[in-house]
């Protein structure tokens, strides 16, 4: 059973995470009866939605390789506009559509900087973050705008006895499985994460991928900023600081590698509500609310050293695996010293 267990978790990283995460709800039920109650469950998911929604776009980025830093600028600028139009025209139908459009159109001018400039997602959505929320800050003028009382509907609201988040973060998650086990869309992905060069020697559409992927977190950001924006009551200026290192910690959790090439839309989630739960149980010990962002940074570096290791690990099993058909000792190969093709 252990061995059959350690294979499972080899093969599909997410599953240790979905234990961990099972693992952490015990002891909290321990610590708090309250904490196995069905409102409270709910309650976990509704919190964790806006971090899990944007969390299912990112992994689509960081399987390219890519990655995306101005995602909480994204949904700040996206709420900012939101809220301003509302408050401008009073139409609901014009600040959605637009708001929903802009945060597709910034993402997906992220990937059109990407492509365009060939330079590093990281250097480049750095700059784009500092575009974004300044814009955003020039939009408002630093004022928190509140939203109507109709809108808190989408935060707040229940279908058929289910919170709304819940219901829309199920929808992403569908949609974000299918796209990614389904359409050439995932199948592009995790070639381009593989090997950039392979790839475009393929003649694979590495920029109409880079540019569909990023615009699909640019669109997903949208989604959750709205929520986010329902579920405060209106806009922030705050709105979106430092969630990026939330949802990169979420990706990464849960089993896509930072290289790219391999992920899942379902570990993503699960990540998410892990750091739900790690927030949840902070609270329930009264932890001070300045240690916060110290355990998630730990987290995230803790999960960045664990996809370090997998990768070195798998590399080195390669790399003996192909000594083994060279006839090389396998005691001689490190993982950091590839093999070199023997002439003659």
């Amino acid at each position: 059973m252990t061995g059959q267990i350690k294979r499972l978790i080899s093969h599909q990283k997410w599953v240790a995470v979905a234990l961990a995460t099972i693992a952490l709800a015990g002891v909290l039920s321990v610590v708090s009866p309250v904490f196995l109650t069905v409102s409270n469950f709910q309650a976990i998911l509704v919190q964790s939605s806006v971090t899990a929604i944007m969390a299912i776009g990112m992994t689509f980025i960081i399987l390219t390789a890519g990655i995306d830093i101005s995602v909480g600028a994204i949904l700040f600028f996206t709420s900012a506009l939101f809220a301003q139009l509302f408050l401008t025209t009073e139409s609901y139908l014009l600040s959605f559509v637009a708001a929903i459009a802009c945060a597709i159109g910034l993402g997906t001018f992220n990937g059109w900087l990407v492509v365009i400039f060939r330079v590093s997602p990281l250097i480049t959505t750095l700059a784009t973050y500092s575009i974004y929320r300044g814009a955003a800050i020039h939009l408002t003028g630093a004022q928190n705008i509140p939203v109507p009382r109709e809108m808190g509907f989408l935060g707040n609201g229940r279908i058929l006895g289910l919170p709304v988040p819940i219901i829309i973060l199920f929808i992403v998650a569908v949609i974000g499985i299918y796209a990614l086990n389904r359409t050439r869309l995932g199948v592009y992905a995790r070639a381009l994460g593989n090997s950039d060069r392979s790839a475009r020697e393929t003649n694979l559409p590495v920029s109409r991928t880079l540019l569909a992927v990023y615009g699909f977190s640019g669109l997903v950001t949208g989604i959750a900023a709205l929520i986010l924006l329902a579920r405060v009551g209106g806009l922030q200026s705050g709105i979106g600081i430092g969630i990026e290192f939330t949802v990169i910690a979420a990706v990464i959790l849960g089993g896509t590698k930072l290289s790219g090439g391999s992920g899942t839309v379902v570990g993503s989630v699960i990540g998410a509500i892990f750091l739900v739960l790690i927030d949840n149980g902070l609270n329930l010990m009264n932890a001070s609310p300045y240690i916060y962002d110290i355990v998630r940074g730990s987290v995230l570096l803790a999960a960045v050293a664990i996809d370090r290791y997998s990768a070195m690990r798998q590399k080195f099993a390669l790399e003996s695996q192909r000594a083994a058909r060279l006839g090389i000792d396998s005691s001689l190969v490190s993982p950091s010293e590839p093999l070199r093709g023997q002439n003659g």
